[in-house]
């Protein structure tokens, strides 16, 4: 990323204070929404409900003099810069950015979110989207213009099940993926603080 050491250490002071917001509003979900209550079946994970919810408490608690905007599942179909493998048509579930800009410090967070039961083949979509997004993007002088952090954020997982999923990840073919690039949460239960966890 070509930015000089001002603008890197603001873009790291950005993503941190977005990082105790998505903490924050992690342990104010309520179960219901991790898990939802079904008629005449157990309750299932819905991953857009839960969503809907974390970005509820995320706006109630976003900083109205903060540079850059929080929007969920914006359709990038037929945008001028975003396109290419993996990024043609995705739809991600959080971006943080400074709208109607694309350079080097407009797009600070790229997010995406995944169920506990989530398949191993979808978890791996997500980490080839959240690498193109940190790697491919350049603007209209086709100067490099890529997230700055990106998020792969699981609900729902106990802590303990995570190196089993990680291995299941790791039991393919991870071509075009780059976990150096992307940061890993678990959102455990209801209630709890979502956790960062690592991929080695």
């Amino acid at each position: 990323m070509n930015t000089n050491p001002r603008e890197r250490s603001s873009l790291t002071e950005a993503v941190a204070r977005v990082f105790g917001w998505l903490r924050n509003a992690s342990k104010r979900i309520d179960k219901e929404y991790v898990m939802l209550p079904v008629a005449g079946s157990d309750p299932q994970y819905r991953e857009r409900v839960y969503c809907y919810e974390l970005y509820h408490h995320l706006r109630t608690r976003w900083d109205r003099r903060f540079p850059f905007s929080l929007c969920g599942e914006i359709d990038k179909r037929n945008h001028a810069h975003i396109r290419g493998k993996y990024l043609t048509n995705i739809k991600p579930d959080f971006l943080v950015h400074r709208l109607g800009w694309m350079d080097s410090t407009s797009n600070l967070l790229a997010l995406e979110v995944k169920a506990a039961n989530a398949k191993d083949t979808y978890l791996r979509t997500d980490l080839r989207k959240l690498t193109a997004l940190r790697r491919k993007l350049t603007n209209a002088e086709h100067e490099p213009a890529n997230y700055h952090h990106a998020i792969l954020w699981i609900y729902g997982l106990p802590l303990e099940y995570w190196p089993d999923v990680r291995s299941k990840i790791f039991s393919k073919s991870t071509r075009d993926i780059k976990t150096s690039l992307i940061r890993c949460f678990l959102h455990e239960k209801a209630g709890k603080e979502a956790t960062e966890v690592f991929w080695e």
